[in-house]
């Protein structure tokens, strides 16, 4: 069963897809410079921390077909 919260990021993600596939794959095009490209990540999530939250930031990223561990990576750093 889906929470109301999965919905909600499902429902957003729908609505921003492109954009936010187009950002995730920008950033995979740049020299992984840091592990698993956390650096990277670590730009995309401060952009969509402030909008979403973090959580809802990592989901969407995720989503976006994002480097799971890169992006995991970058949230420690920004808890």
């Amino acid at each position: 069963m889906k929470t109301i919260t999965d919905k909600y990021i499902r429902s957003l993600f729908n609505s921003i897809s492109s954009e936010l596939t187009e950002l995730v794959q920008e950033a995979e095009k740049m020299p992984y410079t840091t592990k698993n490209n956390y650096g990277q990540y670590l730009k995309l999530l401060t952009m969509l921390k402030p909008l979403n939250g973090l959580n809802n930031a990592v989901k969407l990223l995720i989503l976006a077909g994002g480097n799971k561990q890169g992006i995991l990576d970058a949230k420690e750093i920004l808890k």
